[in-house]
């Protein structure tokens, strides 16, 4: 998953430069937006990431004693 999360935001670093060179943005204000666009996709992804291995966590629910099997039979002890 961490490199899902840090391919996409090299992606996004890489979308800055390519925009920096079309604007024709000073070398500070490049490497700022680049920066700047990889931290932030780095974080939302690690953010995604973790909601959807908590949303996985939480599904993952054995039949307990309180729930019944899907096909409705019930074990006996």
């Amino acid at each position: 998953m961490y490199q899902i999360v840090h391919n996409l935001a090299l992606g996004a670093t890489l979308i800055a430069l390519v925009a920096s060179l079309w604007q024709d943005w000073g070398t500070f204000t490049t490497i700022k937006r680049m920066l700047i666009s990889y931290l932030g996709f780095f974080f939302l992804g690690a953010l995604m990431t973790l909601a959807v291995k908590l949303v996985g966590a939480f599904e993952n629910n054995p039949v307990g004693e309180s729930e019944e099997p899907a096909n409705g039979s019930r074990k006996t002890k």
